[in-house]
């Protein structure tokens, strides 16, 4: 932090499986001399990954839907999303726990990922940073059977064409942001999918 910015407090206000709720109180000077300071609560949890596998030739991508207590409650609805999650202590580094996720949920083995970016998911509330990669996969080589799903997901694999994922994208329809950021980075990179 610059010294214009000063942590004044942090305190764990809850402790979950998947990281802590901090109540976290920030001092900020701003450069004409006033002073600021914000009290909010941030969600503090380990980073994680994002993967968008592409078939060039048959021109499909993988995707994943499962249900989302926060958009159930706001829209009723599920979402489609990219294959995401968290790295774990037991990853040894960012791509291998990209190629475990994709085992996991998609059912899909990766070896070439091309990484696109980290980002702040959520900035003004999350510290967690996400790790975007794209990476190539071949259709009909997926083995649903053989993912490891958490005891509590439910997760459906779904394969979209890229003209369809296009589509969404130019129509706005898109609402994962990992699965915004991707099909922006496979379309950039990768035009001769589309």
């Amino acid at each position: 932090m610059s010294d214009r910015h000063k942590l004044l407090s942090r305190e764990t206000l809850c402790t979950l499986d998947k990281g802590t709720i901090d109540l976290t109180t920030v001092k900020t000077v701003h450069e004409d001399g006033r002073e600021h300071v914000i009290s909010e609560p941030i969600w503090a949890d380990r980073d994680s990954i994002a993967v968008l596998p592409y078939d060039a030739e048959k021109k499909t991508v993988l995707l994943v839907r499962q249900m989302r207590t926060a958009v159930y409650l706001r829209d009723q609805s599920l979402i489609l999303e990219a294959c995401a999650g968290g790295i774990e202590a037991t990853d040894t580094s960012v791509e291998e726990a990209c190629r475990r996720e994709a085992e996991e949920e998609l059912g899909v083995s990766l070896d070439a990922l091309e990484k696109v970016g980290q980002v702040f998911i959520n900035p003004a509330r999350m510290v967690e940073k996400a790790n975007l990669f794209l990476a190539p996969y071949q259709s009909g080589q997926q083995h649903p059977e053989e993912r490891h799903q958490d005891e509590d997901e439910d997760i459906e694999v779904v394969e979209v064409s890229t003209k369809t994922i296009k589509k969404w994208l130019d129509e706005g329809n898109i609402r994962c942001p990992r699965l915004l950021i991707l099909t922006q980075a496979l379309m950039s990179r990768h035009a001769n999918v589309f």
